[in-house]
């Protein structure tokens, strides 16, 4: 008899604990929504790890402790403790879990792997406009960087273009002015030896002015000298004749 008083004392202790325990962790709850709601993530993340420290196995608690990492700019914590969410059997808390995932790929940049969680909590749940709204806009966004994407290359190839065009004009450039270099070069070693050449006519022309002058000068030296032998021919010829008829007085 003493010994059942025991046991039904006992068993009304470990009740009681029970109840205090999910007492405990209904008011955490309790105050972690009140508190989410009012804005004070870091103390909603307070009492929800709390919560999951007695029971880490409540993905309702994962859920709101991924909500207030979320509000608290903590991207890649929330997507853990959403990741954590989905394992629940309530299909509407696995849509909300896909969708924050969503939300928190979408924060991060990550446009292909926020639409798929997003449809993927639109299949769960077909009336959460939400989650449409946001899956179209993700798809928007895709496109709208693929278009940027396909721009951004088409001025990448423009620039590219342009670039060996530019080298090609350079390349062109260069060969021209060395064509003309060398033209010019032709043309100035053309003109040296024309002048080279000129000035050997001039030479030779100078020399033979100068051959001419000086022959000219033997030939009027030597027909001065002609003319002088003829005059003096000339002169003995006419005393010759002057005198030839002359008498001369003997003085014997």
């Amino acid at each position: 008899m003493v010994n059942n008083n025991i046991k039904e004392f006992i068993f009304r202790i470990l009740m009681f604990m029970i109840i205090l325990s999910i007492s405990a962790v209904v008011y955490g709850k309790d105050k972690a929504s009140e508190l989410f709601k009012s804005g004070k993530y870091q103390e909603a993340l307070k009492y929800y790890e709390m919560i999951l420290k007695e029971h880490p196995e409540w993905e309702e608690a994962h859920f709101g402790k991924g909500a207030s990492l979320y509000k608290s700019e903590k991207i890649e914590e929330a997507l853990k403790e959403f990741e954590r969410s989905i394992s629940s059997d309530d299909p509407e808390l696995k849509a909300a879990a896909y969708y924050n995932i969503g939300n928190a790929l979408l924060k991060a940049k990550k446009l292909e792997e926020s639409l798929k969680f997003f449809q993927k909590s639109m299949e769960l749940n077909p009336n959460d406009l939400d989650s449409k709204y946001n899956h179209e806009l993700v798809r928007r966004m895709m496109q709208q960087q693929q278009q940027q994407e396909k721009q951004q290359q088409k001025n990448k190839d423009q620039d590219k273009n342009k670039k060996q065009d530019k080298e090609q004009q350079r390349n062109q450039d260069n060969k021209n002015q060395g064509q003309e270099k060398e033209q010019k070069q032709q043309q100035q070693q053309q003109q040296q030896e024309k002048n080279k050449e000129k000035k050997e006519q001039e030479k030779q022309q100078q020399k033979n002015k100068q051959d001419l002058q000086k022959k000219e000068k033997q030939n009027a030296a030597q027909l001065l000298d002609a003319l002088k032998e003829d005059e003096k021919e000339l002169m003995k010829k006419r005393l010759k004749t002057k005198y030839s008829g002359v008498k001369k007085e003997k003085d014997w």
